[in-house]
């Protein structure tokens, strides 16, 4: 593949990127810049530290393209492996295996966890009290 189809073709999977992720934010543009400012403020998410870079690094890449037009005929920054990596990327975003869809799943899971603790604890103090008065109402009486 020469460097314009190439180059070409990462364009259009990161514009489908891009697309894919504002809609995930509800937002109209800046969806790839979203995703990174989140997977930037995730520090637990899982494989971070190895998107983060990736990603970051095509943002780039890809504003160089939109600056400079010409770039894109000749260009060798992209990789097939390059090409490769951001289209599995995309299905794993679409099938929410990516970092953020998963630390998302691990927070609210947290959250539930949490929220049952809590409920438990007041449930065991109203338990406590309950038997607290029968047992002052036998004493008592």
């Amino acid at each position: 593949m020469n460097k314009k189809k190439l180059n070409q073709s990462f364009l259009s999977l990161y514009e489908q990127f891009d697309k894919i992720c504002c809609e995930k934010f509800g937002i109209s543009t800046g969806g790839a810049t979203e995703y990174i400012n989140r997977l930037n403020n995730a520090r637990f998410a899982p494989n971070r530290d190895e998107v983060l870079p990736k990603l970051v690094n095509f943002r780039n890449i890809r504003n160089r393209f939109a600056a400079e037009a010409t770039l894109v005929k000749k260009s060798d920054e992209v990789s097939k492996e390059d090409i490769a990596w951001l289209r599995n990327f995309i299905k794993d975003l679409q099938k929410q295996r990516d970092p953020i869809s998963a630390y998302l799943k691990k927070a609210r899971a947290f959250a539930r966890r949490r929220k049952f603790g809590k409920v438990m604890l007041v449930v065991g103090i109203v338990a406590l009290v309950a038997a607290a008065a029968v047992a002052a109402w036998f004493f008592l009486k």
